[in-house]
């Protein structure tokens, strides 16, 4: 017999042993879910959008709860009547229709959509399959033995969905009136095969019903025991418990899924990370996007370059099971192809994220950065208080506010030289839609802002909302009357406290490596011979050693999304759109590993917006020596978290 893969004593044991008992739920089977009665909210949840809910609105409100109790109630029946508490799914259903009073055929419906929703989220158990092989290939008897209430016939289907198409019988306590428990089942089992029950082995995940119990009447037992699931550390931003709870639940019973498998121990380390963290993130954006489009009806969708690639792949995926399908575009924008063709009036906070970043640029590298000559305005820059074009510009700078000031007219002039090709661009991909959705990354709102400067739709004529993964509270500044911003997890800094403790330490740019297309950024636009436009990308590759890592990171997270619609593509996206997708997300960028600290510390990121030439590591590690000047790496690092814990470092150097 090949046992591989098996741990010696468990061969040992199914050598030594005539009769081979596997619990079923937890052992054989897993279902994507954190804990069993979490199956209970997703009902809920699968009907709240639909119109037969208005049946008992008030009842399908409570349902998880008073699914519980009446499986209590059902139990106190017949123990009281049969000395027995197995109860059948119909029993529990008979109950839960006299403690709701509800409708007696919508009664029916919520269990035919309980048994649907436990075969979707159904999976075999790579552990609990190796040892049936096992047992089977050694010509044991095999028996299927579970403490449950739902009927033999349907864990029938449910052991062959799963690939446990073999058996020498099936024992269900809710149609044997004995249970594993009780310790009542085991005997029956050994005497119905003629074997002695010390010739028994029972193996299962419950410590009392398949451990203890089988000890108790004289079996041998192995327990086998799931990885605990994981507690949640993204603030709670004032989502309803429910909701929180159940989105939460489904990610970490896809989590696990791959954790128990021998495919998460061998995964590549880029797609681990894009599996376990960028994958529930991106699934949740992609779940509120659905839930937008479904409210807002667009005509028409524009994913704007670089960071919706990911997104263009899948966002079809979530439509669809919605009856949705609007016409989706992937434009080529940046924030140095369209914000200074977007001014048509005049105001420096739309400039002045240029003049940020961690290593600092002198005067004249700023004006060329804006497409003027530096050499012709040598007497604005000295009457702004510099001295000359070679003084270096520090982050937040009074002088710079003077400089700019000074020179709006002929940072006008250039923007009207350069607006007609980018302007043709944006009404080229609008077209004629008069409902547009704007989907990108986000932050402070540039580019819808400069969007919409150049689109200058008239009041009234063409609606535009933009949806982001998150909206800074200085994203008001970039407010277009007549149109709309939306961030999922921040919706302009609120919660404020999600903001600071998120994208300010290394979030944007942990978010903006994963979401990394392969392909450069928009420098500009060029004219066809056939009079459209199209984008003029950037070939360097200065860029390429992250675009190959990100490549492998949403490959994983590719994987997460396909195995969640796997289980959940029934359940309706408004209902799952939580913002504890972002939960695994949130504990890299403040709380990670050495590991991941060591995998990701040496990215590389833009050193200011819209400017890719200059790149710096996002958490260096400091060489041994360097001590005195960690407090300054620390302050220019993106990475906040990553760079003390690579460097050792238990807090914020002094």
């Amino acid at each position: 017999m090949d046992n591989s893969g098996l741990p010696d004593d468990i061969a040992r044991q199914i050598s030594t042993h005539s009769l081979i008992s596997l619990d079923i739920f937890d052992t054989l089977i897993l279902r994507a879910v954190a804990a069993p009665t979490d199956v209970f909210s997703l009902v809920k949840l699968a009907w709240m959008t639909r119109r037969e809910s208005l049946v008992d609105p008030a009842a399908l409100e409570v349902f998880p709860a008073l699914r519980v109790k009446a499986e209590q109630s059902a139990r106190a029946v017949k123990q009281k009547e049969c000395g027995t508490p197995e109860v059948t799914l119909d029993e529990i259903y008979h109950q839960f229709a006299l403690l709701s009073g509800a409708d007696p055929q919508w009664v029916a419906a919520l269990k035919e959509t309980e048994l649907d929703l436990e075969m979707r989220v159904a999976y075999a158990n790579p552990a609990g399959r190796r040892i049936w092989e096992a047992a089977l290939a050694e010509q044991k008897k095999v028996v299927f033995c579970s403490d449950m209430y739902l009927p033999a016939a349907f864990i029938t289907r449910l052991l062959e969905k799963c690939g446990y198409d073999r058996h020498h019988g099936l024992y269900v306590s809710c149609e044997h009136a004995k249970s594993k428990h009780e310790c009542t089942i085991f005997a029956h089992m050994a005497a119905e095969h003629g074997v002695p029950l010390d010739q028994v082995l029972h193996i299962g995940d419950n410590w009392h019903s398949d451990y203890m119990m089988a000890y108790k009447v004289g079996c041998h037992a192995i327990l086998l025991e799931l990885p605990p699931p994981r507690d949640p550390v993204f603030p709670g931003a004032g989502e309803p418990a429910f909701y929180r709870h159940t989105a939460f639940s489904t990610i970490q019973g896809v989590l696990r899924r791959k954790a128990v498998t021998a495919e998460s121990a061998g995964m590549d380390p880029w797609e681990k990370i894009g599996y376990e963290i960028f994958g529930p993130l991106l699934t949740g954006y992609l779940l509120w996007l659905a839930a937008m489009v479904q409210r807002n009806r667009p005509e028409k969708i524009l994913l704007f370059a670089r960071d919706t690639h990911f997104l263009n792949r899948h966002l079809r995926r979530f439509l669809h099971p919605l009856g949705l399908d609007p016409d989706i575009e992937y434009v080529y924008v940046s924030r140095g192809s369209l914000l200074l063709p977007s001014f048509t009036d005049f105001q420096l906070t739309r400039l002045w994220h240029l003049f940020s970043g961690r290593s600092h640029k002198t005067v004249a590298d700023h004006l060329r950065r804006l497409g003027l000559n530096p050499e012709l305005f040598t007497n604005v820059v000295r009457s702004a208080g510099y001295g000359s074009l070679d003084e270096v510009v520090s982050n937040g700078e009074p002088r710079m506010y003077s400089l700019l000031s000074r020179l709006y007219e002929p940072l006008l002039l250039e923007a009207a030289r350069r607006r007609p090709l980018p302007q043709k661009y944006v009404r080229q991909c609008a077209g004629d839609a008069r409902r547009l959705m704007l989907v990108d990354i986000g932050w402070v709102g540039n580019m819808q802002s400069s969007f919409l400067r150049l689109l200058e739709p008239r009041a009234g004529d063409i609606q535009v909302r933009g949806h982001y993964v998150g909206l800074f509270a200085s994203a008001r500044e970039n407010d277009y009357p007549g149109h709309t911003m939306e961030g999922w997890l921040t919706h302009y800094g609120d919660p404020i406290g999600l903001e600071l403790g998120m994208w300010w330490v290394g979030g944007v740019e942990l978010l903006e490596f994963a979401l990394c297309a392969p392909h450069g950024t928009t420098l500009g636009y060029a004219l066809t011979e056939s009079g459209e436009v199209e984008p003029i990308l950037e070939s360097s590759d200065i860029d390429a050693g992250c675009r190959e890592f990100s490549a492998r990171v949403q490959k994983g997270a590719g994987q997460f999304l396909e195995e969640y619609l796997a289980a959940y593509e029934g359940i309706p996206a408004e209902a799952l759109a939580s913002r504890v997708w972002g939960n695994e997300f949130y504990r890299l960028v403040t709380q990670p590993t050495l590991e991941e600290a060591e995998l990701l510390g040496d990215l590389t990121h833009s050193d200011s917006a819209g400017d890719t030439r200059r790149r710096l590591p996002i958490a260096p590690r400091i060489p041994a020596g360097d001590a005195p000047d960690i407090s300054q790496a620390y302050d220019r690092s993106f990475w906040k978290a990553g760079f003390l814990v690579r460097n050792g470092l238990p807090g914020r150097p002094a």
